[in-house]
């Protein structure tokens, strides 16, 4: 089993080429399926834009690299239909509040853990609300819903892992591995991720000119249609959630 800060910022090595081919920024989650469908992977060339790797080609996840059989098997983020479709249901885990069918707020999820050979989430961390710091394991059986917002898990979590009070150094591992802390700075490795991978794709996409126009949850179009990419733009796909589908709707 493997932890999400295990995976993000690993890099990602081809065997059949014997290089890097680039480096884990994010997981994409099949909500349905409760499982991670593909690895976000920035190439290290921002003007290229961000790649993707389906789960099924992922070799392994090791201690030190994501392997994959060759560099082909990864797909640019906007020529996957499926990769844009679930980033931009936007479904994190980390950061989602667990809320009961029955409308109770228990907290929020700190870390899951996945099976590095199928991608399965298969245990869930989150945080109580009640200003203690304690932390509850729970196995994603008893998970309904991986929303957006919400994670709907069930009234009665019964057989849960124990719930403890995280150690100095910050949050504590899950079942399993008792007495190994997470450090604050290993915690923030995700965001920082994530922030360096925003950034590079504003890079690509400014002074880009927009080929369709996008429009808001509500149906209110945002950015027209022969719009020059800067960075009001940028902020305002950004603010709308919209950044990927831009990229997808663009012209040099």
């Amino acid at each position: 089993m493997k932890k999400t800060q295990e995976i993000i910022g690993l890099p990602v090595f081809s065997i059949v080429d014997g290089k890097e081919v680039g480096q884990v920024k994010d997981l994409v989650i099949n909500p349905e399926e409760g499982s991670i469908e593909y690895l976000l992977v920035n190439g290290g060339n921002w003007y290229v834009g961000a790649k993707v790797l389906p789960y099924r080609a992922v070799m392994g996840i090791g201690a030190h690299a994501v392997t994959t059989e060759s560099e082909n098997l990864l797909t640019n983020l906007n020529e996957s239909t499926n990769a844009s479709v679930l980033l931009q249901r936007n479904i994190k885990v980390k950061g989602t509040k667990v809320l009961t069918k029955k409308g109770n707020l228990l907290g929020v999820v700190s870390e899951y853990e996945v099976d590095e050979n199928t991608g399965k989430i298969t245990s869930l961390e989150f945080k109580s609300l009640d200003g203690e710091g304690e932390t509850t394991v729970i196995r994603a059986n008893q998970v309904l819903t991986f929303g957006k917002d919400v994670l709907v898990v069930e009234e009665k979590l019964g057989e849960v892992g124990p719930t403890r009070r995280p150690s100095t150094t910050g949050e504590v591992a899950a079942s399993g591995n008792e007495g190994q802390s997470v450090s604050g700075e290993e915690s923030g490795r995700e965001s920082a991720a994530t922030k360096l991978f925003v950034e590079r794709q504003r890079q690509f996409l400014m002074g880009k000119r927009v080929i369709q126009e996008i429009r808001d949850d509500a149906g209110n179009v945002i950015i027209p249609e022969g719009a020059l990419i800067d960075e009001a733009v940028l902020d305002i796909a950004e603010a709308h959630g919209r950044l990927i589908e831009l990229s997808q709707n663009i012209k040099p």
